[in-house]
């Protein structure tokens, strides 16, 4: 019966870690998707760039 509590407290312990680090990373990437703008530029026609441009809290611009 002791191993069994083990057993089970060890998986439970598992899958909420497991369950918390998704949860956070998607917070994360939300978080830093509304940081973030996505731009375009077709400049040419042979040259198709994307950029991320993320705003810093001083308004600067970073590439």
């Amino acid at each position: 019966m002791n191993a069994y509590v083990i057993i089970v407290s060890i998986v439970c312990v598992t899958t909420m870690g497991i369950a918390l680090g998704t949860t956070v990373i998607f917070a994360m990437l939300a978080y830093l998707k509304e940081k973030a703008v996505l731009k375009h530029k077709n400049n040419f026609r042979d040259n198709n760039e994307i950029s991320i441009i993320v705003d810093d809290e001083d308004n600067h611009s970073k590439n």
